[in-house]
């Protein structure tokens, strides 16, 4: 199929729709399957996009069919006057969304600002509900600071969806307490398969949980899960109950990946363009902006890109190739 001057599609006909900004590669949590617990090459700080920099480039995004953003990190609210990125982007012609990833130890005193900026969505991680469990897995004493930060989500009225990262040894044992916690407060949680992109190298297929696994755990706790007919391009994949109370997703990145669907693409904070998040291969953008590049120049050039996107994760499975740290997820952003 032909590629259109008015999308991305890449050579397996996916086509782009989201585009994940990471803003910082900076954390204030070390968390066991994302951040390495020293030696972290940071990025040069004078690198970084500026805000300016970044809604430029979403509005030659939006121009080729993105039409939603999520803003990642590292952690995006270690990074000051977030809210003025955020007023900017809903800005943006054919942008329909904007939503947020964050751990949520700095969201409770900032996310009034956050939704009057126009922020749409808050994805919230949160991997146990035990103290001792949670410094052990994220290497901060915080627990309370982001359940705090849930709850005044919630109260906010903003979409909030939690994001638990399932570790066998670790906090497979609390799938139940999640699921209640869905039940009780409507909050859609998504069990994210334990992923080869870890700082501290310490994945292996022995710690995933496969989405069977767990789907079969919840359905002996509290009845059979149903499908819910979502976007296919979603990764999760959504369920409920047959009471309706309670929404959970699956993200079976390991055991049953969704390459096939994939309609993502993602820029670093110092302008890298991954088309993959498996990928290695980076293409800079901000040395076109740098360069004084046309926005007719970069669109060409960002098509090319897309049309050497990499069939995914799919393509490492069938060749044997998982292995620890495979990239650096606080580089790239989730």
């Amino acid at each position: 199929m032909p590629t259109s001057k008015n999308d991305l599609r890449d050579s397996f006909g996916r086509i782009a729709k989201k585009l994940r900004i990471s803003v910082t590669d900076r954390c204030n949590m070390r968390c066991i399957y994302c951040m390495p617990y020293n030696n972290t090459n940071w990025l040069n700080q004078q690198n970084l996009l500026s805000f300016d920099q970044i809604s430029h480039l979403v509005k030659i995004f939006a121009s080729l069919g993105i039409e939603n953003i999520k803003i990642t990190g590292g952690e995006p609210l270690v990074r000051n006057n977030l809210t003025l990125l955020i007023k900017s982007l809903s800005s943006i012609n054919g942008i329909k969304s904007i939503s947020m990833t964050t751990n949520g130890l700095l969201l409770k005193d900032k996310v009034i600002d956050l939704k009057e900026s126009g922020l749409d969505g808050i994805n919230i991680s949160l991997d146990t509900f035990d103290p001792i469990r949670f410094k052990a897995m994220s290497g901060i004493d915080g627990l309370d600071t982001v359940m705090e930060s849930i709850k005044m989500t919630i109260h906010q009225d903003i979409r909030v969806k939690i994001n638990t990262v399932v570790i066998k040894g670790w906090n497979d044992d609390e799938i139940p307490q999640f699921v209640k916690f869905s039940k009780e407060t409507g909050c859609p949680v998504k069990f994210i398969e334990f992923m080869p992109l870890d700082g501290t190298g310490i994945w292996s297929k022995d710690l995933v949980v496969s989405k069977d696994e767990m789907i079969e755990k919840i359905n002996n706790d509290f009845g059979r899960l149903n499908s819910i007919a979502n976007d296919k391009a979603d990764p999760a994949r959504l369920y409920n109950f047959e009471d309706g109370v309670g929404t959970i997703g699956f993200i079976p990145s390991i055991t049953k990946p969704f390459c096939q669907d994939c309609d993502r693409v993602r820029i670093t904070a110092d302008g890298n363009l991954y088309t993959c998040l498996f990928e290695k291969k980076s293409y800079n953008l901000r040395q076109l902006l740098d360069e004084g590049r046309s926005d007719e120049y970069i669109s060409k050039y960002l098509r090319e890109c897309v049309t050497k996107k990499p069939e995914g994760i799919i393509k490492i499975i069938k060749n044997h190739s998982l292995k620890p740290n495979l990239n650096n997820m606080y580089t790239i952003g989730g």
